[in-house]
């Protein structure tokens, strides 16, 4: 066998990943021909912070087919792997976080691939492809198609999105949700079963120990942004008015309504850098999405209203934010009526508006974490391995320890976030 000059020990991204795994990848894609694995190398990993609750990499499989030896075949994987640091997939639950990513990917895509085969739509699961996947809770992981060979891209986690990435994320989006509403219109009792087994991973009662001091941080920074760039205004006002934990527990009371008919399997962390894009020619893009280690079983404003809240700014939504909803609920409406069932009776427009006032804060909460973190540079990000040294958890807010914005630019645009919740009177 060969060794190329990016070649690692297997074991360095976990014990459980080996030479059969990579030769089971390989003999998968290949049609279940013998394969004989005959190298792989791994590139770069991924800049320090897009992933604290995992280490990311990207990879290729060689080999040769075992009747043709003259036959060579390729495989370009992405695997993402819990942390090999105790102390840190303690500290950041990844154990949880992966087992519920392995959860969707391996119980939930599977049926919905056959119900969109079914009706000759697989187009429409806007995802990477899952090669294979493990999971025992020490040493996780998740291999699925690197998808930049293909022409994705990720959007920048510092920069909001302009109009065509915003059209063209909601247009993904509105295809992921559609799956579920027209799932459930006519198979519902499966569906249920189906969604049920994701667990609710953030906003938790169970959870509020885990996240509270770092959340405290989180509305100290909004609460600084406020009073900074908006002081005794309406908003300030509001947004204090609240006991602290009481927005949190709004979260939590939404992401419960699990049986509510307008439930769907979410995405969970719907934010920019959750999204690939592609330029297909004639000025057009599309998009998959990535990262289901937080998917739940929720409304899918929560989604919705994440993406729009960490990722545009004031300016934007000024301009369009009536039009990201008509485009969203156009889009799923289209996609729900294609799969057979009647998107007027399941989500029209009147319900989805009430809804959208009621999920939003949502994404408003979640935006007041993910906004300070899109304001940081590269160079601030956290390295986990370096700061948690031991084998025991610390908690979050002793390694996430992120400070007051320190730009005007970056006050506003977390403090518009809520000034828009107020007016549309989402808090």
């Amino acid at each position: 066998m060969s060794q190329s000059k990016n070649r690692i020990n297997l074991n360095e991204v976990s014990d459980k990943f080996t030479e059969e795994l990579l030769t089971d990848i390989l003999c998968k894609e290949y049609n279940g021909k013998k394969v004989q694995l005959t190298d792989w190398d791994f590139g770069e990993g991924f800049v320090k912070g897009d992933s604290y609750m995992s280490t990311v990499n990207k990879g290729k499989i060689y080999g040769i087919i075992d009747d043709d030896t003259q036959q060579h075949v390729q495989v370009n994987f992405v695997v993402k792997a819990i942390p090999k640091n105790i102390g840190r997939r303690k500290t950041f639950r990844s154990a949880d976080f992966f087992r519920n990513e392995i959860i969707f990917y391996t119980q939930i895509v599977p049926k919905f691939e056959k119900f969109l085969a079914d009706k000759g739509q697989s187009n429409l699961l806007c995802i990477p492809r899952h090669l294979i996947s493990y999971t025992d809770g020490e040493n996780d992981f998740i291999v699925l198609e690197d998808v930049s060979f293909l022409g994705f891209g990720p959007a920048s986690r510092q920069n909001c999105m302009d109009w065509s990435e915003c059209t063209v994320m909601l247009k993904a989006l509105a295809r992921f949700h559609a799956i579920s509403f027209a799932y459930r219109d006519q198979k519902k009792e499966e569906f249920i079963k189906l969604a049920s087994n994701l667990n609710e991973l953030y906003f938790d009662n169970h959870t509020w120990n885990w996240y509270q001091r770092f959340h405290e941080r989180l509305v100290g920074i909004a609460k600084h942004a406020l009073a900074t760039e908006y002081p005794n205004s309406k908003a300030e006002k509001q947004f204090n008015s609240y006991e602290f934990g009481e927005l949190y527990q709004r979260c939590c009371k939404c992401c419960d309504k699990k049986d509510a008919p307008t439930s769907v399997i979410s995405e969970g962390d719907c934010w920019a850098p959750n999204f690939l894009v592609r330029d297909v020619g004639q000025d057009q893009k599309e998009a998959l999405l990535l990262d289901f280690q937080l998917a739940r079983w929720s409304n899918p404003i929560t989604d919705l209203s994440f993406l729009i809240y960490s990722c545009t700014l004031k300016s934007f939504r000024d301009q369009y934010f009536d039009d990201i909803l008509k485009t969203y609920h156009s889009d799923l409406s289209n996609v729900i009526k294609s799969l057979g069932s009647d998107p007027e009776k399941i989500y029209p427009w009147d319900l989805f508006m009430k809804e959208v006032k009621e999920f939003s804060v949502v994404g408003l909460v979640f935006s007041l974490e993910a906004i300070p973190f899109c304001l940081m540079d590269p160079s601030e990000a956290f390295d986990l391995d370096d700061i948690i040294k031991n084998d025991e958890a610390v908690n979050v807010s002793d390694v996430m320890t992120v400070s007051n914005i320190k730009t005007s630019i970056g006050r506003q645009r977390l403090a518009d976030v809520i000034v828009h919740a107020v007016e549309h009177g989402y808090i």
